[in-house]
């Protein structure tokens, strides 16, 4: 069996886990000369109309949803602005949908070679509620996905 890894996807949701599996893919892929798809995914809240309007004084009427992919943007540029791509060819996106089914569609729309993401470990009842957009991501999507888990003792404090 031949496995050549040319495009990585990492979703990142802007955390300190997302961080560590982004370095760990740079560092994968420069060993691999493979490329990094870089994809945040916005989820629009579920009891709130995605194109209900916000007026701000001061502020031009925007959408939920124009504020919102606004705002990913910034982080998403002050996300890639913190980790030094060290010569990997790096493209970055925004999506919007259910994180879970919204990466594993970018992957294979974008012919993802593997998926390196973070994952929270969380478990009891805390992933019975907020379910794991990691397990989902491994139980479905069509190519390999290496999760990546930042012990609780090795986060920064800020998270």
């Amino acid at each position: 069996m031949n496995v050549q890894i040319s495009k990585i996807l990492v979703p990142t949701d802007f955390s300190g886990q997302s961080r560590r599996a982004f370095e760990y893919a740079i560092a994968l892929a420069r060993k691999l000369d493979a490329s990094i798809d870089l994809v945040h995914v916005w989820e629009p809240p579920r009891y709130v109309a995605p194109d209900l309007m916000l007026a701000v004084p001061g502020w031009s009427a925007v959408t939920v949803e124009q504020f919102s992919r606004a705002e990913a943007a910034k982080e998403l540029e002050a996300f890639l602005a913190k980790v030094d791509p060290q010569g990997v060819k790096v493209r970055s996106g925004l999506e919007v949908g259910d994180a879970a089914a919204t990466i594993c569609r970018v992957s294979r729309d974008s012919a993802s070679d593997l998926i390196v993401m973070g994952t929270h470990g969380r478990s009891g009842m805390a992933r019975l509620v907020l379910g794991s957009v990691a397990q989902k991501v491994v139980t479905r999507a069509d190519c390999p996905v290496l999760t990546i888990r930042v012990p609780e003792e090795q986060r920064p404090e800020t998270e």
